[in-house]
């Protein structure tokens, strides 16, 4: 009984760690968007938009938006 309790106490920290480094590679991934988004902004002239705004939009809204604003580059630079 008490082997099972400390196996399920290992699995409980080893599922935390786990969740905690897909957490934070999905916030450098967010943050990485959140940087190209505000690059392609200042290179087009727009207003840079606040970090508050950008971090509540999800990572495939701000993959749009990097798309978006690459696409407006590319038919500027033509």
């Amino acid at each position: 009984m008490y082997d099972a309790r400390e196996k399920a106490s290992l699995d409980i920290q080893s599922n935390l760690i786990d969740a905690r480094q897909e957490g934070r590679q999905e916030g450098r991934k967010q943050g990485e968007a959140i940087g190209r988004v505000k690059t392609y902004q200042e290179l087009l002239g727009d207003r840079v938009a606040l970090d508050e705004e950008l971090s509540k939009m999800t990572l495939a809204e701000l993959a749009a938006k990097v798309s978006e604003l690459q696409e407006r580059l590319r038919k500027r630079s033509v």
